[in-house]
């Protein structure tokens, strides 16, 4: 008790530390040292714990209310390469020009795209239809026809698109095909025709 009053009036009143042996007031400034080192450690490991402190309640605010999970992006945008002339009833568009594909959900075999989790979805497609023709086409989900197409002029080029929001299960499917009520069977390639699609993120 007596060393730390030394030690409060060595620190506080310097007139004291002339009074104390030189060994001792070394020691207490060493003590003085070591404390003011201990503190600095024990804030910096306080600090941490905030920090650990806060991403766990945030971990537990997703988990207790049900937020998605954060997901790896989708995305796909895919063309035509060349003219197609000879479309039959409901056939599928295998778009051939693969421009982006993340998370690989569109088959350039089969023309699907397939969702691999649940979610929103946005979808494009465009058809480009010389003059004298008229084309229909249909965007479909599992084979039910979501958005509709008709492009066609007696003399011009035209170009027809459709923009639509689907709500997907993982495992669903969705493509482009010639619509059923179209009287030409005949579209543009040369990256005129399109279809593309990305998962909207909450």
């Amino acid at each position: 008790m007596g060393i730390f009053v030394a030690l409060l009036f060595c620190l506080f009143g310097h007139v004291y530390c002339q009074d104390l042996p030189a060994e001792i007031q070394t020691t207490l400034l060493s003590l003085v040292a070591e404390e003011s080192n201990l503190r600095a450690r024990l804030q910096d490991e306080a600090d941490l714990l905030e920090k650990e402190l806060d991403a766990l309640t945030s971990l537990r605010k997703n988990a207790s209310c049900g937020c998605p999970a954060t997901v790896a992006p989708i995305a796909f945008s895919v063309t035509l390469k060349n003219n197609l002339a000879t479309l039959g009833k409901a056939q599928a568009i295998v778009f051939d020009e693969i421009n982006l594909n993340v998370g690989n959900t569109y088959d350039s075999r089969h023309g699907i795209f397939t969702a691999p989790v649940d979610g929103p979805y946005e979808f494009t497609f465009a058809t480009l239809v010389p003059g004298g023709k008229q084309t229909g086409m249909e965007l479909v989900k599992n084979g039910e026809p979501m958005a509709k197409t008709v492009s066609g002029d007696n003399s011009y080029y035209t170009m027809a698109t459709n923009v639509v929001d689907l709500d997907l299960k993982a495992g669903d499917e969705v493509w482009v095909r010639h619509a059923n009520q179209s009287d030409s069977n005949y579209i543009n390639g040369e990256s005129h025709t399109s279809f593309s699609g990305y998962l909207i993120e909450g």
